[in-house]
Order: C-alpha cells, then sequence, then structure tokens
C-alpha cells in the first residue's frame, strides 16, 4: 500500500466528490427528518433548525474573523465556508436528529457551536478534524447539562419511555416487548427516543440509497451492528433469553442511525478496509460496554468518539495493510473471541 505525505488539509477519499457525498447525505436523511416533523411536529422543526442554524453561523463567523486578521476584505462569499458543499449542512442535521424532543433550544444552540469550533474549527476545517462534529457535539450536551436533562430519565416527552430505558433499569425484563412490538420499533411508529433515530425502516431505506449510490463502505455498518447482534446474541443464549433481546439492541435506540450515518464518517473513519473492520468491531464492543454496564441507555456517541481517538493508531504506516492477511485474520479472530467471551462473563457477573 502506498502512503501519500501531503500538506493540510487532508481527505481521505481524494478522488471522491465531496459535494456529491455530503449531497447524498442529505437526501438520505430527508425521510427521516419529515418523520420527526410528524411525530414531534415544530418542535422537531425548530431543533433542527437551531442545530444547523448553530454550526452554520459558527462556522461561517469564524472563517470571517480568519481573514480580517490574515488582512483580507469582507466577502460575503467566504472561499472556506463549507455550506456550498453541504459539509456543515450535514453535521448540523445528524446533530439535531440525534437529540430528544425536550431539549431547550438554548442547550442545542450551545452544542452546535461548541462541537463545530472544538471538533472541526480548531483542527483546521474540513478534512482535518479527528472526531465526528455531530457526535461531539451531543457528547459536549451531555456531559456539559447532565443526563438528566438531555435523556429526561429516558424519557420521550410525546411518546413515554424508551426501550433501551426500560432495558436499561432491568437487564433481563422481557417486558419490553410487551410495550412495544417488532414493528413498532421497526418503523419507529410510535416508539419514542430521538429525533431522527426511532425508524429503522427509513434508516435502512437510507442506508440503501448511500450504498447504491457509493456514498459510503458499508463494511463498516454491517461490522458495528453485527459485532452488538453477535455480543447480544451471546447473552440471549447464556441467560436463556429471547430473540426480543438482540433485536431490542438493534432495532432501538442509535445503533443503526449511528452505524449508516455518523460510523461512515469518511473524514475520521480508518483508510484501509481492514483498519475499517477493526474500527466498527470496536464500536460494537465499546456499544454494548456502555449501554450494559454504564448508567447510560446509549452508548453510540459515546463508542464512536471513543474509536476517532484510535484511527490515527490504526492507521499508522507500520502496521495498517490494505488487505487482510493470514496472520492478520488470525490475530483479529482471536481478539474478537477473547472480546465476546470476557463481555459475556461479565454479563453472567452482573445477571
Amino acid at each position: 500500500m502506498e502512503f501519500v505525505t501531503k500538506n493540510a488539509p487532508h481527505l481521505r477519499r481524494p478522488n471522491a466528490s465531496v459535494i456529491r457525498m455530503m449531497r447524498d447525505v442529505v437526501i438520505a436523511l430527508s425521510p427521516l427528518v419529515l418523520f420527526a416533523l410528524v411525530v414531534h411536529g415544530l418542535t422537531a422543526l425548530w431543533i433542527l433548525l437551531v442545530a444547523v442554524g448553530s454550526m452554520v453561523a459558527t462556522e461561517y463567523i469564524y472563517y470571517q474573523i480568519i481573514d480580517k486578521m490574515n488582512g483580507e476584505k469582507f466577502k460575503i462569499n467566504n472561499k472556506s465556508f463549507t455550506v456550498y458543499n453541504f459539509s456543515v449542512l450535514v453535521s448540523g442535521l445528524i446533530y439535531g436528529l440525534i437529540l430528544p424532543d425536550e431539549i431547550p433550544l438554548v442547550v442545542v444552540a450551545i452544542g452546535g457551536v461548541v462541537g463545530v469550533f472544538l471538533a472541526k474549527l480548531i483542527f483546521g476545517g474540513m478534512g482535518q478534524n479527528i472526531f465526528n462534529i455531530a457526535a461531539f457535539a451531543r457528547v459536549f450536551v451531555t456531559l456539559s447539562f447532565g443526563t438528566a436533562l438531555v435523556y429526561a430519565e429516558n424519557i420521550d416527552s410525546v411518546l413515554g419511555a424508551t426501550p433501551l430505558g426500560a432495558l436499561s433499569a432491568n437487564l433481563f425484563d422481557a417486558s419490553v416487548v410487551e410495550s412495544y412490538s417488532y414493528w413498532t420499533m421497526f418503523s419507529g411508529i410510535g416508539l419514542p427516543g430521538s429525533l431522527g433515530e426511532t425508524s429503522a425502516l427509513l434508516i435502512l431505506a437510507g442506508g440503501l440509497y448511500l450504498f447504491l449510490r457509493k456514498s459510503f463502505d458499508i463494511f463498516v455498518p454491517l461490522t458495528y451492528i453485527g459485532t452488538v447482534f453477535l455480543i447480544s446474541l451471546g447473552v440471549m443464549f447464556t441467560q436463556d433469553l429471547g430473540i426480543w433481546y438482540p433485536l431490542t439492541h438493534l432495532l432501538s435506540g442509535g445503533l443503526m442511525f449511528g452505524a449508516i450515518y455518523m460510523a461512515t464518517d469518511p473524514i475520521t473513519i480508518p483508510t484501509t478496509r481492514p483498519g475499517r473492520i477493526y474500527f466498527a468491531f470496536g464500536l460494537g464492543i465499546l456499544t454494548f460496554i456502555i449501554r450494559f454496564f454504564g448508567d447510560l441507555p446509549e452508548g453510540v456517541v459515546f463508542a464512536i468518539l471513543i474509536m476517532n481517538m484510535f484511527v490515527p493508531a490504526i492507521d499508522y504506516h507500520k502496521w495498517a495493510q490494505s488487505k487482510f492477511t493470514f496472520r492478520s485474520v488470525s490475530i483479529f479472530a482471536v481478539v474478537v473471541l477473547i472480546s465476546v467471551i470476557s463481555i459475556l462473563v461479565g454479563v453472567h457477573y452482573v445477571g
């Protein structure tokens, strides 16, 4: 594999059209936006507008200040402003869609400003950030304003208690499927949760569109979702539970949304196919650990930020490989086996 050293900014898919990729993501997200507006009404509209607007305004003002400091004249059409290639728009949309409907608008705005500034602008702008911007903003809001505010004790103000919230309170309680049918969890109709994370059907439809457009690496969401399913399936067998347990982990919460729209961010994932598989596997492991052993019912955004920090190590040229080898597959298989067994032992101990 050939490694190329260039001056910044760095984009991990140099031959890809940024405008095309980002536009495809906006199109894929459109059904989820409409679904959120139907379910949550004007509340969703204001949250999405503030989420997008705060990120767009922050980036625009930042680059105007930078131009002023460099002695350049004021220009409305700033050359560094990424709204023209849909980049900051995508970040704002994703950020808004992973927020609950009961969050105050001022908190949404603060998270958008801090997210785009600390996760993108201070790194040098598009192509140089190491953290997923939307995930960073969401975690900042969670940690800064408290889980009681952001998750509202796992209650959606429109629909009620979330399935993962109920499962977190009662680890092996099958009553969660009595409250929400598989169709409810798949369609999102009548399912509580963040604005854009409830409808697995629409999330998968958007993912299929991105796959057909070749706008993301499908192995990332497949590995991520497959890892969580594998572990939860192991818990099902070892704890004598039903198929409802792994299906609840897959169809509720932010797993599918995060796997398709956030974990696939071309800027913040490894460059090689093996590296992306390792990255996605790590996401699955961390997500399940946070969900089961942590105090929060959801772990997707935290897992994404943690694994973002390991991307430079995964891409380190001395061990990064463009293709799997027998040795790398063998080592990875052992890591998978040890990881799954360790988690199952911990689940048995806690259970």
